[in-house]
């Protein structure tokens, strides 16, 4: 516990402070955090019979790097996209090293990390970014506290013991409504953009779900490769991905939220 605690003084002070600079400050930690995660995902799949195409993930991360410094927007990560789909399926066509589950992992790997890392920083750039970016957060948190507890005191039902045997779906309920209650809380802190309430319950209840399912399929692909955590750059709590599960399914949930429904 104690690992914990001070691996989350040191950490969370961090992403405040980025968070709350914004700029090419904020830029720079997710572009850092996204070099680390996507370490991770390679060295996950290390013992295993599929390799990652590297050079791809490389070459994306580089060119996203430009488009991110030249405040280029999220159309062109449909081109990162395409790009990683047309080099990722052609190389093990001339290198045996490689198959279409490389591929398949290559392509899946860039638009876990790379894309979903990227709305972050749509988010914060976007009209009252400072104010929607830290909602990602909430719901994340929230909902991953309130599941915690809601499972240890009432928990009885496994939610999928395949793949997380610890989570009951009392825990799930006790997440979304964790994650609604954060929701409602943020509207409360930052009732002068006169948000309504409804729209903001439904994305509470989407958040809820959908950082359930981003904990679940980090822990799905442990599962599947056979590692406990992703890395141990945050003692106790594991690697980026670790602690990013979540919120890298939510962040793109909130930012197309905001852009088609709030706005």
């Amino acid at each position: 516990m104690s690992k914990r605690v001070i691996s989350a003084l040191i950490a969370l002070p961090l992403l405040i402070v980025f968070t709350i600079y914004g700029g090419i400050i904020f830029k720079l930690g997710v572009s850092a955090l996204t070099l680390l995660a996507l370490y991770e995902y390679v060295n996950a799949y290390k013992n295993t019979n599929y390799k990652i195409i590297v050079p791809v993930f490389i070459a994306i991360y580089f060119l996203n790097l430009i488009f991110i410094f030249t405040n280029q927007g999220p159309e062109k990560d449909l081109l990162l996209i395409v790009l990683a789909v047309l080099i990722s399926m052609a190389i093990p066509i001339f290198n045996k090293e490689y198959n279409v589950i490389s591929s398949a992992l290559t392509c899946i790997g860039i638009v876990y990390i790379i894309v979903f890392f990227n709305m972050l920083i749509y988010v914060r750039m976007g009209t009252n970014g400072h104010k929607f970016i830290w909602l990602i957060y909430i719901i994340a948190w929230a909902c991953d506290t309130l599941a915690y507890y809601s499972g240890s005191f009432l928990g009885k039902h496994k939610l999928c013991p395949e793949v997380s045997p610890k989570k009951t779906v009392e825990g799930s309920i006790g997440g979304i409504v964790g994650s609604i209650l954060g929701v409602l809380i943020w509207c409360w802190l930052n009732n002068d953009l006169k948000l309504n309430l409804l729209y903001m319950i439904i994305l509470g209840i989407l958040g809820g779900i959908i950082s359930q399912i981003g904990d679940l399929s980090a822990s799905l692909i442990k599962r599947y490769v056979g590692i406990k955590d992703y890395g141990n750059i945050m003692p106790g709590h594991g690697g980026i991905l670790d602690r990013f599960d979540s919120i890298l399914f939510i962040a793109p949930i909130v930012y197309y939220y905001i852009e088609k429904v709030i706005f």
